[in-house]
């Protein structure tokens, strides 16, 4: 694995109780080779190396859910607010689509929707990815 990493065939990787794990580049191109559609959950470094005409991406950012509609016992909800905001400040420019994950129902549904219409909508995409 250590050697992978070092030829730049991984797109993310780390380590999690003395264990590694990644996610293969190849593997996401076999999976389109295959004609399927690979759905990621990735770190935002990750989108500068997936936003490219091979992989051309449809990003969706789940946003944190608005700290007035929900109780905030703890100052959690607070602080994962903040970090979406900074989130979307710093990488807003690679989003497709932002949905506000006010109500899990809802949010899975706009997924689901947006999968939906990606399938069947021509998508745009950048001049220099086809040139």
């Amino acid at each position: 694995m250590m050697t992978d990493i070092s030829a730049n065939e991984y797109l993310e990787y780390g380590t999690h109780e003395d264990a590694m794990y990644g996610t293969k580049l190849d593997t996401i191109r076999k999976i389109h080779e295959e004609g399927k559609m690979a759905i990621l959950d990735v770190e935002p470094q990750a989108l500068k190396i997936l936003r490219t005409a091979e992989f051309a991406p449809y990003v969706v950012f789940i946003a944190a859910p608005i700290v007035q509609n929900l109780n905030d016992y703890d100052g959690s909800l607070e602080r994962l607010g903040k970090e979406s905001d900074m989130l979307k400040q710093a990488y807003g420019h690679f989003f497709d689509l932002t949905i506000i994950n006010d109500d899990i129902d809802e949010t899975i549904a706009q997924l689901e929707g947006a999968i939906d219409k990606i399938q069947k909508t021509p998508q745009w995409t950048p001049v220099r990815w086809v040139y």
